[in-house]
């Protein structure tokens, strides 16, 4: 275990219950300093990188300037050269080989026509690449040493497209998620990977944020992290961090502990109970895994494509889910993501079965927790076992080949309903298989422990599978092995 990991679990253990830490120096001859307190999450935060933020949002042209400081830290045992950022916007750009949006999803993206988004970084000495121009390499003047850190300036101008995504602009609403420059992981060499339609093609590491965001007046902001002044919010270690803008935001908010939960809303006929939704989940999941460290969570009702998106703190919510009790089901999925890929990263672009998974599976024992909702944990189970039967079954009928393997990357998989099937509801139902052997209680603290160990990190399959093994005492590796790769059915 290394000396980070051996911090962050000491703080986790208590899943970063508020505590004091009194920092003062006393000199010789000097006046004692006065003591700052600092939550266990705020010193946690204190080994993690930084990223600095100053935007400007301009509705005539729709366009975000951004001049973006990140205090890169090498937790790598390598001496770096340069360092990689992702640039996500120029998934967007006419013409891109890994586009943002499906081809087949075109027209009920884009409200008027394919409209082209696009990133230009005016920082010099910088090198745009890879596919798309979705990697920018910043050269360092001096290699970084393990555990030193630099401070690397990128300016850059976004042009929003007109899209219901995950960046883009509507006429209800301005999202901006995966917009700034987020540092590749490093393992071994950079992981770096094609943007993908299919999926969330995101494996970020958490980092504290500084945000300056300027909109013009009659905007309501919602945003990850706290506001703690005009235009200026802050977040600690988070996985992302994502903004929705409008004008026509109403918002209503509950407390949980010592969260507030914030629901902005356009169309809503019942955002009590929406907010009431979230504020149990929220409650739900901090009870059955590990206590959820921020002080803010936004909902976020918005124009998006699919029914939901989630980031560090924040979660969208389409307005194209009409249906309230789908609705409700989605709200509880993405704040379930707080937990799985928010708390404890994976990554998504090779173990998406992981995040979408677990979600899925927390969702539905969040449900059976809660019988006023009308869903039960099986009747879930079996809504996944049909929705894979359907699309099999159509498959077989068109003669259309397709696959049972869980562990493809996102663009091993032919279409985004192959990847639905095989991440949702196959990962659904391999944890309520095992929820038949053990109990979804036991698993939920299985799953609570494995939270635990790492949070603010990330996990994958060798690590899960030997979490739920050493705490519920069955040997499920062979099981799970074969089940991800297309060789177990799925039962009930």
């Amino acid at each position: 275990m290394s000396k980070w990991q051996r911090k962050i679990w000491a703080l986790v253990i208590a899943c970063v219950l508020t505590v004091a830490i009194v920092l003062s120096v006393v000199g010789l001859g000097k006046l004692t300093q006065p003591t700052v307190y600092l939550t266990a999450l705020q010193t946690a935060a204190q080994d993690a990188g930084t990223i600095n933020l100053d935007c400007h949002y301009s509705e005539n042209n729709h366009t975000l300037a951004v001049k973006q400081v990140t205090t890169y830290r090498n937790h790598t045992n390598r001496s770096l050269s340069a360092v990689k950022f992702y640039l996500y916007a120029n998934a967007y750009q006419k013409d891109a080989r890994y586009p943002a949006v499906a081809k087949n999803e075109i027209s009920r993206a884009y409200p008027n026509d394919f409209d082209a988004g696009y990133v230009k970084v005016t920082t010099p000495h910088t090198i745009l690449g890879e596919t798309d121009n979705t990697v920018v390499t910043v050269p360092l003047t001096k290699a970084l040493s393990p555990e030193q850190s630099v401070d690397i300036t990128l300016e850059y101008t976004i042009k929003l497209p007109n899209v219901k995504h995950r960046l883009g602009y509507t006429k209800n609403t301005v999202n901006l998620g995966n917009f700034y420059a987020i540092p590749v992981v490093y393992d071994n060499d950079w992981d770096i990977y094609p943007y993908s339609s299919n999926g969330d093609p995101f494996y970020n590491e958490a980092y504290n944020f500084d945000v300056t965001f300027h909109a013009p007046a009659g905007y309501i902001v919602a945003a990850s992290g706290e506001q703690v002044g005009d235009n200026h919010y802050r977040g600690y270690l988070l996985r992302d961090f994502a903004i929705v803008l409008s004008r026509d935001f109403n918002v209503i908010s509950r407390a949980v502990g010592d969260t507030m939960v914030n629901y902005y809303y356009l169309n809503d006929p019942i955002p009590e109970i929406s907010l009431y939704t979230a504020s149990n989940a929220l409650a739900y999941f901090s009870g059955q895994f590990i206590d959820y460290p921020y002080s803010t969570l936004a909902v976020v009702q918005t124009d998006f494509l699919h029914g939901g998106m989630e980031y560090g703190a924040l979660v969208y919510i389409s307005l194209d889910v009409t249906d309230q009790l789908q609705y409700q089901t989605v709200i509880v999925h993405e704040i379930a993501h707080q937990w799985w890929y928010g708390l404890v990263g994976n990554n998504q672009n090779a173990t998406a079965w992981i995040d979408e998974g677990l979600a899925e599976y927390s969702t539905a024992a969040f449900f059976e927790d809660h019988p006023q909702y009308g869903k039960t944990l099986t009747a879930t189970a079996e809504d996944n076992l049909n929705t894979i039967k359907m699309f099999e079954n159509i498959m077989d009928e068109y003669k259309v080949p397709y696959t049972r393997q869980m562990l493809l990357g996102l663009l091993g998989y032919k279409s985004s309903s192959e990847y639905t099937v095989n991440t949702y509801a196959r990962g659904m139902l391999l944890f309520y298989n095992i929820t038949t052997m053990v109990g979804h209680k036991n698993l939920n603290h299985a799953l609570g422990k494995f939270a635990a160990a790492h949070c603010f990190q990330f996990g994958d399959s060798y690590t899960l599978i030997s979490t739920l093994e050493a705490e519920l005492g069955h040997d499920l590796i062979n099981y799970i092995n074969n089940y991800l790769a297309g060789k177990e059915t799925p039962m009930l």
